[in-house]
C-alpha cells in the first residue's frame, strides 16, 4: 500500500486484488479523461489547433469531436479540476486513519482538496497516480485475471459481427 505523509497520514489502494471495482473504473475514467482531454491551456490550445487542421482537412466530424474535448478541456481548467488528481483521489484508501468511501464526483474533488491542502505537489499527483496505474496493470498481468484489451475487442466485434449476419 502506497502512504503519503506531509500534514495528514494518507494511504492508497495500490493493488488491483484489494481495491473495490467500482472505485477502480473510477480511477480509470478519471485518467483516461487526463490523457484524451487534459485541462491545462496547452491541452486546450492543442485540441483548437486539431479542430482547425481537421476543418482543413474536410473531417468535419472529427473537427466537432475535437472542439468539444477543447471546451470540456476549458471548463475543467476553468473550475479548477484536474482529471489526474481525481483519478488519485479514487484511490484513497484512508485519510488520517477514516475511510474514504465517498467517489461520486464531488466526493472525489473533497478528497483532492484534502491532498492539495496536504501539500501534495502536481509532480507528486502525477507520480503516485502513474505508480498505481503501473502496479495495477503488473497486478492484472500476472493474475491473468483479464485478456487483453485487443483481445477482448475482437471478441466484441466478432460477436456483433456474428448477430448482424444472424
Amino acid at each position: 500500500m502506497l502512504k503519503f505523509r506531509k500534514k495528514r497520514k494518507i494511504e492508497f489502494f495500490d493493488s488491483i486484488e484489494e481495491v473495490p471495482h467500482r472505485r477502480y473504473m473510477k480511477f480509470n475514467k478519471e485518467l483516461m479523461r487526463s490523457n484524451e482531454v487534459g485541462s491545462s491551456p496547452i491541452d486546450i490550445l492543442k485540441r483548437i489547433q486539431r479542430c482547425i487542421d481537421y476543418i482543413m482537412a474536410g473531417n468535419n466530424e472529427s473537427a466537432l469531436k475535437e472542439l468539444a474535448n477543447a471546451q470540456l478541456a476549458y471548463n475543467y481548467a476553468m473550475l479548477e479540476l484536474d482529471p489526474k488528481g481525481l483519478a488519485l483521489a479514487a484511490m484513497v484508501k484512508s485519510i488520517d486513519g477514516e475511510p474514504c468511501n465517498d467517489i461520486s464526483s464531488s466526493g472525489l474533488q473533497d478528497t483532492f482538496k484534502v491532498l492539495q491542502d496536504a501539500g501534495i505537489t502536481k509532480a507528486e499527483v502525477d507520480d503516485t497516480a502513474d505508480k498505481i496505474k503501473k502496479k495495477s496493470k503488473q497486478s492484472l498481468k500476472s493474475s491473468s485475471q483479464v485478456n487483453s484489451m485487443e483481445e477482448t475487442l475482437s471478441t466484441i466485434r466478432q460477436l456483433l459481427k456474428d448477430l448482424n449476419q444472424g
